[in-house]
């Protein structure tokens, strides 16, 4: 049985208040390593924000819902029913880091208040302080092996977001058509046997208990770190698109061989 659940709440401290984070994946970092959200409702006190101005902001790209800034950037939103009975619309924690400064940097019409709001709590909500409090909650501890995963995580994020640059030059150089969706869901599918779409799903609402997902599950970490990986690798080698993404597929398999079962 898991030690963590989907819809946990965790009660956190911010100026003296509490603030309620929640569960998005009881392994989304590994093995009894959740990844935790915080809701609309809670950070529009802390921040300023009102959770109407963060509704209003909502849009479905596919089948899930985003929330924009008027910078044009996009964080993933979660729909998770909480173990207290509520149902919270959530963002994931260390994305709150890059959407709170992205959104003071280019308020729009966001009123001073809001934005100062945002300023102070950036003061605070490190990823890793947030991830650190969480933990000792959950765990009753913060070891030094859950420091070292989260900050692996973090690095992979944003050196994940330093390489898709390079590949994106590279589709685009060598794809007319710039196919970027169809060249993405080739590296999943070449990594993981399913579209990008399917995995991340997959990523952001487990299923427990499938014969099938304890023989192929990947943590978010390293599966992130994998798709980084690759895609280095494609802007690196100098062959054909194709050709670039199958020999990529092939040594990221190999570096990550002990996370790729036989046969899968």
């Amino acid at each position: 049985m898991a030690q963590f659940r989907v819809g946990q709440l965790i009660p956190l401290k911010f100026k003296n208040r509490e603030l309620r984070a929640i569960v998005i994946d009881p392994h989304g970092l590994g093995q009894d390593k959740p990844t935790i959200g915080l809701g609309f409702r809670g950070m529009d006190r802390h921040t300023n924000v009102p959770v109407n101005t963060l509704s209003q902001r909502v849009i479905q790209i596919g089948q899930d819902n985003y929330l924009k800034l008027p910078s044009g950037s996009t964080f993933r939103v979660f729909q998770i029913p909480g173990e207290d009975g509520n149902e919270y619309q959530a963002i994931e924690a260390s994305d709150w880091v890059d959407l709170a400064r992205d959104w003071a940097k280019e308020p729009g019409k966001l009123r001073k208040g809001a934005r100062d709001g945002l300023i102070d709590f950036l003061a605070w909500f490190a990823a890793e302080g947030i991830y650190a409090q969480a933990y000792t909650f959950l765990k009753r501890t913060y070891t030094r092996e859950d420091d070292e995963v989260l900050r692996q995580w973090l690095m992979s994020r944003e050196t994940g977001k330093a390489y898709r640059v390079d590949w994106s030059w590279e589709v685009k150089g060598k794809d007319p058509q710039g196919r970027y969706g169809y060249w993405t869901n080739y590296v999943y599918r070449g990594l993981f046997g399913m579209d990008a779409a399917e995995m991340k799903a997959f990523w952001e609402n487990p299923v427990h208990g499938s014969g099938r997902i304890a023989r192929n599950y990947i943590p978010q970490a390293i599966g992130l770190e994998a798709v980084a990986y690759c895609e280095k690798m494609v802007a690196q080698v100098d062959l054909d698109l194709q050709s670039a993404h199958d020999e990529a597929i092939r040594l990221t398999r190999i570096k990550y061989a002990k996370y790729f079962p036989a046969g899968r």
